[in-house]
């Protein structure tokens, strides 16, 4: 396989495990000046203030006139007198002119951008920089993600475990914020601080790195702390357009890494894409889903171990509510996030849903315990942001409770139905310290439609497992998907929130009647108060509530569907 398609395996097996590091090469591409040329511009801008304007090499006129090597501490103390002001000089040189945007430098590259991409898939949570720009933080940013920054020795002091953090960003030779720990003379790059050197040994011995545009030629304390710790845990890349140089090639070979000729915007976007197309692809085989659920049926019927089931359900439903997607970032710039994440959710919860189905139709009272209450926790989200996003990370919960709640209503187990319409409970988005059903705040259009129908893609969702593994004709799901949707639309509208856009079949003749609606009619005509339904406790065994509700939600979807194009 081609390297980029290796690593985008690697980092999904094993999410955190490899590390970034940028080098000038990355950030030139962008635009900025290497550190190299700014110090050589405020040379020149020194030389000017003393009254010379030729001066030839910039370093050596320096070392002449002054005695000394030009560093960027020196440098910055003869040209502005307060810290503020040596930060505003700086950023002349590393933030954006309006000229700069319009023409597209000193913005992220795409490598910023995949890179960024991949922390927010929980994939890499480390990238180290020897540049001084914050390219790398603003990329993160547009994606919603707040990194910890490393940029002087200090920052190093201290950090917390490094698996804690969302995503650290490390200047290993400072940045133009924190003007005093700019390094670049051929004497500060000899040697870091020792925080400094800790912090790098503890990443470049657990983690795998992916080193772009880094010559290795000029950083010789980078180049130590490398060669230190030649850990072969996890294969390391590095990218350059050209070949690399004797001191690359010499730690290129005592770490074992793979040498990629491509550049940091073609690598890095080929591997963000190859990730996401594995995200997009890598299901549960239809074969192992079949099998889990033969094992459940049979452990349902008596026949096999139970406990099997009841760790299968805990396990699923734990890995799907600490998916990274699910704790955000709640921002993204990409206009195809909302659909990528949405393919990851379903991907991922497919054994889940089956099992709950299953369980919901041929369980028991005691192994509703196993599932039920876990559908809080999947509707349970947190922060602030893009509130579709937000919303998305609630889908699984409501994918849970409709698989469960057809399942009920098909074999007729009315007081699971009625449980999981009634006792799953989350917070109200908009309401403090008010929790209302979970089956009326989490319904499809909420959490999984954006610009489409989103009832109507649930439905398709979770065809397969109705009529595949619990043998449900077409007609058969068709209808009790419908009247499952009706009795939730009652439980929402019972809840003072209203009507919202369902996936239900209805007819213009006698007033756009829906089809669960006659259903559910008859069923009371044939039962009134006994129906079991009432007696299992929906909207607290009130019949004339009932009524009520079910009138109103018929109303409301007549008038809806008048606006509906003909």
């Amino acid at each position: 396989m081609e390297p980029h398609v290796n690593l985008a395996f690697s980092v999904r097996a094993t999410p955190g495990g490899y590390a970034v590091l940028l080098g000038a090469g990355v950030s030139i591409a962008a635009g900025m000046p290497s550190a190299w040329d700014v110090q050589q511009d405020l040379i020149r801008s020194v030389a000017a203030a003393e009254g010379f304007t030729e001066i030839g090499d910039p370093h050596t006129w320096y070392q002449e006139r002054f005695n000394r090597t030009a560093t960027y501490d020196d440098l910055l103390a003869r040209l502005a007198n307060t810290p503020y002001e040596r930060q505003a000089l700086l950023q002349t040189y590393f933030e954006p002119s309006e000229e700069d945007r319009e023409e597209g430098r000193k913005q992220p590259t795409d490598a910023h951008r995949a890179i960024a991409r991949l922390v927010t898939a929980g994939l890499v949570r480390i990238v180290l920089t020897t540049n001084f720009d914050r390219l790398m933080e603003t990329a993160l940013r547009e994606e919603g993600v707040e990194p910890t920054v490393v940029a002087t020795p200090d920052d190093a002091t201290g950090l917390a475990p490094l698996h804690t953090l969302k995503c650290l960003v490390v200047h290993v030779h400072g940045d133009y914020l924190n003007p005093t720990s700019m390094l670049n003379t051929p004497e500060e790059l000899e040697k870091y601080a020792p925080s400094v050197d800790k912090l790098l040994d503890r990443i470049f011995s657990d983690y795998g790195l992916v080193i772009s545009g880094w010559s290795a030629k000029w950083d010789p304390a980078l180049r130590n702390a490398l060669s230190r710790c030649p850990s072969r845990i996890f294969t390391s890349y590095w990218t350059d357009t050209r070949e690399l140089p004797e001191e690359a090639r010499e730690l290129l070979n005592r770490r074992g890494a793979v040498f990629v000729q491509a550049d940091a915007d073609f690598f890095f976007t080929r591997v963000a894409d190859a990730v996401a197309a594995l995200a997009d692809t890598d299901r549960q085989h239809p074969a192992s889903i079949a099998v889990a659920v033969a094992s459940a049926k049979r452990a349902l019927s008596g026949v096999g171990l139970a406990i099997n089931l009841h760790d299968t359900l805990r396990r699923e439903t734990s890995r799907i509510a600490a998916l990274p997607l699910r704790s955000g970032p709640w921002q993204s710039s990409d206009s195809n996030e909302h659909s990528r994440r949405l393919g990851v959710l379903e991907a991922e919860a497919e054994l889940l849903l089956a099992l709950v189905a299953t369980t919901a139709y041929w369980g028991k009272d005691e192994t509703d315990r196993w599932w039920i209450h876990d559908i809080e926790q999947l509707g349970t989200v947190s922060g602030g942001g893009d509130e579709a996003l937000i919303r998305l990370a609630q889908a699984p919960a409501t994918m849970v409770i409709y698989a469960a709640g057809i399942a009920a209503l098909a074999a007729e187990r009315w007081r699971t139905l009625v449980r999981v319409l009634s006792e799953p409970q989350v917070q109200h988005p908009y309401k403090t310290n008010i929790r209302l059903p979970a089956a009326a705040l989490l319904d499809p259009q909420t959490t999984i439609g954006h610009r489409f129908d989103g009832a109507e893609h649930l439905h398709l969702q979770l065809r397969p497992v109705f009529t595949n593994h619990l043998m449900l004709g077409e007609t058969a799901y068709r209808d009790t998907w419908e009247r499952f949707e009706f009795l939730r639309l009652i439980v929402q509208h019972d809840s003072g929130e209203g009507f919202d856009w369902p996936h239900i079949r209805g007819t213009r003749y006698d007033g756009y009647r829906l089809a669960p609606a006659i259903w559910l009619k008859q069923e009371l005509d044939r039962h009134g108060d006994l129906h079991p339904l009432l007696r299992r406790g929906f909207l607290n065994g009130d019949a004339e509530r009932l009524h009520t509700a079910k009138k109103t939600v018929q109303a409301t979807y007549a008038e809806w569907a008048r606006t509906l194009p003909r």
